[in-house]
């Protein structure tokens, strides 16, 4: 939109001149959304860097965001999206610098300002800094700790899923009616940390937390348990001495252990994630309409979220002669759009309420005008209705701001291996089963009776 204000001077004292007062406080602070920047919404502004991460050029990405690190609203999203592309170039602490002060500023913003509020109710939400959705706020906390398992850093790891946890309890108390108070993954991941550490009643509590979450999962997300996991349950039941709980497992989950499962507990794990895709954006679906009441323009945007071209389904795993599958583990695309289903009643009360505060606004100013005796000031009265009508439907536009660098979803393959280094091939497969592309990964070592982390991340041209 522009960047033009409309200034009211104090020569408005001789007789006939329109006073503020008789426009209302709102004609006023409506007369200053002109000055309000940007009328292309946060979703247009991805396109570019979409582009170089689809042909994975991350550094191209990094410049194309480093364009938005003026943007005082938006810093959450300059930090998180910083982040996520210099983990795609397995810039693993750089990545967490960035990640770490964006957790900061969230944290900064978690209390939203008044003086932002008020702008929310009188322009559009997206005038408020953005400061995270709550499964956001959780796969933040998730991304480091992979970032610090990547590292060799399984202390700081485990740190981060202990703040994970605890943010989850903020919500559940303060959104008591949310559906994402609780992540399956995260607890998942949680739960594979702490069995790294030998901490092996942590991690069964960390592996049932899971199940129970994945069981909900199913119920709101469509989204079933994953294999690794039943066999997690049912193997630490067993070393645990769980016979019932292990007899249960069995039943439900009509499996039994492998064979070799005992021999396996000598070896060393290869744990692979998939970051797949592209989490789904968000457009702006907007209305405008005639209010008879008012008789006046009015507008109504709200945001909805879009899925993105994703051309793979799976991957295959490929260790020497030993092969498996990814699974999939959270479905982010799904969450994200639960989550705007569950935010929107109180998104569309708010463009309501904008949509009446406008009209009533611009209703005043033109009664305002209409009533006014001095021709002069009866036309600048109209000019200023016409502005305010015009600066109405300009600023109603839908908040789009997400963290768009976050996968569609993610996927887990886990592989026993004896102690050693390996090339690890990843094969991309696409709905056919047909190879998309293929990654390979010299050198990774594979310590007895330890995990190691590889993860990579996906993005559809």
């Amino acid at each position: 939109m522009g960047g033009t204000v409309l200034f009211c001077n104090d020569n408005m004292n001789h007789p006939g001149a329109i006073s503020l007062n008789s426009l209302g406080s709102w004609v006023v602070i409506l007369a200053l959304m002109f000055g309000i920047e940007g009328c292309a919404t946060h979703s247009d502004s991805f396109t570019d860097i979409q582009s170089n991460l689809a042909a994975r050029k991350y550094d191209a990405a990094l410049l194309n965001i480093e364009k938005q690190a003026d943007a005082k609203n938006d810093r959450v999203l300059y930090l998180l999206d910083k982040g996520m592309v210099l983990r795609m170039k397995r810039d693993f602490a750089g990545s967490n610098v960035a990640f770490e002060a964006a957790k900061a500023e969230m944290d900064r913003l978690y209390a939203a300002s008044v003086s932002e509020n008020v702008l929310s109710v009188i322009v559009n939400d997206s005038t408020v800094s953005y400061s995270g959705d709550n499964y956001e706020r959780i796969l933040l906390h998730l991304y480091m700790a992979l970032n610090y398992l990547e590292l060799g850093q399984p202390d700081a790891a485990r740190i981060e899923a202990l703040q994970i946890d605890v943010k989850l309890r903020e919500f559940a108390e303060k959104v008591p009616d949310s559906k994402h108070v609780e992540d399956a993954f995260t607890l998942y991941l949680t739960g594979m940390i702490y069995e790294d550490r030998g901490e092996w009643s942590d991690a069964m509590i960390s592996y049932r937390s899971a199940y129970n979450v994945y069981k909900k999962y199913q119920a709101n997300y469509a989204e079933a348990m994953p294999s690794t996991l039943k066999l997690d349950l049912m193997r630490l039941a067993k070393r645990q001495g769980l016979k019932d709980e292990l007899d249960r497992y069995k039943k439900e989950f009509g499996m039994e252990l492998p064979a070799n499962n005992d021999a396996a507990l000598d070896q060393g794990e290869l744990v692979f994630i998939l970051n797949n895709g592209l989490a789904p954006i968000k457009r702006e679906k907007a209305v405008t309409s005639y209010n008879a009441a008012s008789a006046a323009m009015v507008r109504i945007a709200l945001p909805a979220y879009e899925s993105r071209i994703n051309n793979v389904v799976s991957a295959r795993v490929t260790v020497n002669d030993k092969q498996t599958m990814t699974e999939l583990v959270e479905d982010i695309d799904v969450i994200a759009k639960k989550n705007l289903d569950a935010q929107m009643p109180a998104i569309i009360a708010r463009s309501v309420a904008r949509a009446v505060v406008k009209a009533v606004a611009v209703k005043k100013a033109r009664d305002a005008a209409l009533s006014n005796n001095n021709k002069d000031n009866a036309v600048a009265g109209m000019l200023v209705a016409f502005a305010l009508q015009g600066a109405s439907l300009a600023t109603e536009r839908a908040d789009t701001r997400s963290w768009l660098t976050l996968p569609s979803n993610i996927q887990l393959a886990r592989l026993s291996l004896p102690a050693g280094s390996y090339s690890v091939k990843v094969e991309l497969l696409g709905a056919d089963r047909q190879v998309v592309d293929t990654q390979n990964y010299p050198g990774i070592v594979i310590k007895k009776a330890h995990k190691t982390l590889l993860t990579s991340h996906w993005v559809s041209k």
